[in-house]
Order: structure tokens, then sequence, then C-alpha cells
């Protein structure tokens, strides 16, 4: 195992990770000092250029932030021979993919390559069939040359999607481009689910990560195209970093949720509103309100981000992981709205209240709620015709979501 890691980003090596007594701290390099001003959010806005050494305290909210959560980790930890919270020695064994820019490897290994798609292993159907059927085993597809790592709870499988429309494996640091997620078993009609949410937001024209559906091994699965990668014709690769915002507010990923500690909304909107492009506090209401007329109670701090653009500015990234959770009986709110903490208990006045309480007037939290809620039934339908094997009752539970939130109060 290495005594010392290194951070690059954007090809360049930003930052040191190493340990002491098990416990992971980081430090920005003198090239990096020297590059940008002090108080840069370079990696995370819980890390801003600095001379100091970061302590564990502040390291490994980042650091976790971008591995496994729950069982694929232990899962993970067991293959590799770690302690599941080994977050150094998993980071390095599975960090040379994050989400986001970073590549994270030891000190003493040679710079990452050049970002492409043509460096994957070309996948027969039989060893893309086997991957799918061993994802419990093998989370995200890890293991051997693959040493990729992303944050969540579910089963995925990361994949490279080459220029010629195939799939690859992103062995040897090739950046993935796509995540599959198989339908969770004790959830029936997962994979339709979210499939009908994300093509709701984007006949709503919000910005959101696009997909697909397809079967792989007997199995229904949903393709994610990565918004934190950019892929041109020829297969090269420009990663995007981005980070969630229980990293960009030190919060440990099993605190993601309000009612465990996590961010609220009103602490995340003083972010977006400070730090953000002018933008992203609308795109911000916008979510929040989706989030509710689909009665997706899951919209916890992970499952919202922001990109660190190329010119230093921040904003909202896609949306992403939009489910009606409502569908399966759990009516809890991940983040609470104007303190109700139940999403069939939500109306509309209380989603302006929310937005109300960021800063925005009345007026304006009212104008971007109503447009939301006035076009989602032809959104929803839009969808519906896109998404085969839905389930009528997923339909009755979004249009009873909206009906009670444009019902006058």
């Amino acid at each position: 195992m290495a005594d010392e890691l290194a951070v690059w980003l954007y090809g360049e090596r930003v930052a040191t990770i190493d340990r002491k007594r098990g416990r992971p701290r980081l430090a920005y390099t003198e090239e990096t000092l020297g590059r940008y001003d002090l108080a840069t959010p370079l990696l995370s806005l819980s890390l801003p250029v600095g001379t100091k050494r970061y302590t564990q305290g502040i390291t490994r909210p980042f650091l976790d932030g971008l591995l496994p959560e729950g069982e694929p980790r232990k899962s993970i930890a067991r293959d590799l021979g770690l302690r599941a919270d080994d977050t150094f020695g998993l980071i390095e064994a599975l960090g040379r993919d994050c989400a986001g820019a970073v590549v994270i490897q030891p000190l003493e290994d040679p710079p990452p390559s050049v970002a492409t798609t043509t460096t994957a292993e070309r996948l027969t159907p039989g060893v893309l069939e086997a991957l799918v059927e061993n994802l419990r085993s093998a989370p995200l597809g890890a293991g051997g040359r693959v040493r990729v790592s992303l944050a969540g709870v579910q089963e995925k499988l990361l994949l490279t999607r080459m220029p010629d429309g195939s799939w690859g494996r992103p062995v040897d640091g090739t950046p993935s481009t796509h995540i599959l997620k198989p339908e969770i078993a004790a959830y029936p009609n997962t994979v339709e689910n979210e499939a009908l949410c994300m093509r709701i937001a984007k006949h709503l024209g919000l910005a959101v990560a696009a997909v697909e559906t397809t079967e792989i091994a007997g199995r229904r699965l949903i393709v994610v195209e990565r918004y934190d990668r950019a892929v041109d014709a020829g297969g090269a690769v420009e990663r995007i970093h981005q980070e969630d915002f229980c990293q960009a507010t030190g919060t440990q990923p099993d605190s993601k949720y309000e009612e465990d500690g996590g961010p609220s909304l009103r602490r995340i909107a003083g972010i977006v509103e400070s730090v953000a492009e002018p933008d992203s506090l609308r795109r911000l209401a916008q979510a929040v309100t989706l989030n509710v007329a689909l009665g997706n109670g899951d919209a916890h701090a992970k499952n919202l981000s922001l990109l660190h653009l190329a010119s230093g500015g921040l904003a909202l990234t896609p949306l992403y992981d939009l489910m009606c959770t409502l569908h399966y009986g759990d009516d809890r709110l991940a983040m609470y709205v104007d303190s109700v903490q139940r999403t069939d208990r939500v109306i509309s006045q209380r989603i302006i209240n929310e937005i109300v309480r960021w800063g925005m007037s009345p007026d304006r939290a009212a104008e971007i709620v109503a447009d939301i809620l006035d076009r989602a039934p032809g959104a929803l339908a839009a969808a519906r015709d896109e998404t085969e094997g839905a389930p009528d009752d997923l339909f009755a539970t979004i249009e009873r979501q909206l009906t009670q939130l444009r019902t006058p109060a």
C-alpha cells in the first residue's frame, strides 16, 4: 500500500493525501499554491486552496463522497482485503476514475494517461452479461484492471461507450462514460420509474442527464450518460469536475438526509446564492418543485451537486437520480419543504414559502412554481409515450401529486 497519494485535476498534480495513524489528510502542492489564489474552491468548497494541511475531519467527507456506500462498499472492501472504513485504502484502490475530474493514485505512479474511450477493453456480449449478473459480488464492475469509484448504495455498473457505440470496460484509468443500473429487486419497475421521471424533467426543459433503457442477461437496466464527461467523436474525453452538497458542506454520506443532520434546502440555497452562477437559484427552485411533483422523497444532499466550471465559476449540475419514491409507499422527504416532512402533505404554497426563505421574492417564487406545475401534465404525457413498461399505478401516483399541488389551498 502507498504511503502517499497524488490528486490530479485536469492534468495537474494539485494535492497530496497522506495518513496519520490511518486518518487521511490533504495538502495542496506548492505548484497549486503558486497558481491559484488562496481560498479558491479548487477541489471542493470545503477544501479551498490554502497552506494548511486539512485533517481527517475535513478530508474524509470529501473522499468518502467519492466512494460507494453501504453493501457495495463492504463488498469491494472484502474483495480488496480492506476494512470498509479504510477510506485511504479504498480511494487508493479505486480513485483512478471518480465522479468529477479528480484522479487519485499512488504518488509514485506516472501521471494519468490522456483520457480517451479508445483505451477501454471491448466487451463481448457474454462478458457484458456476466458483469451484470455479478453486480452484487462485484459492484461497479470494479476489480483487476478496473479501478473505478462512484457514490451510492444502489447496484450499478460503470462502462465506457466506445466511438463505434460498443461497450468497453474502463481499464487502466480509462474514463467511464455511462452508468448502468438494474431494477432494484425490492422495488419493481425502478428502471421505468427513473426513466419516466428523468424524461419528465427533459420535457419541462430542465437540464437533466440523458437516459435510455435496455435489457442484459434478463435484467432491465437504465443507462445514464454521465454529465461529468464530455466525449468527442474520436473518443477523447474531458472529465468535468463536480461535487455533491455533502462534499461541499463537509458532511459524511451517512448524514445525507436532513433528519440525520444533513444539509437543508435553505443551507443549500444559501451556498448556491453565494457562490453559483446567477441562474442557479432559479434552477434549484425548479428542481425542488419538480421533486415534490414527482413524489421524489429521496432528493437528499448527495442527489444535488455543483459543477466546477473551467471559468472558475460554479453552477448546479444537471438533474439525476429522479424517481417517484411515493409509488413505493415512502412518503418521507429527504430535505424538508417549509418544515413539511412528508411528500404527500406538501401544497404549492409551502414550496413557495420555502423558496421565499432563500431570499427570493414571493412573486418570483410563485411564478417558478406555477410554471413547473402548469406544464407538468403535458411533460408527463410526453414522457409516458417514451417509457414502455411503466405501470399505470405509477402514472396515477404522479397525477395525484400534481392534482394536490395544483389545487388552490
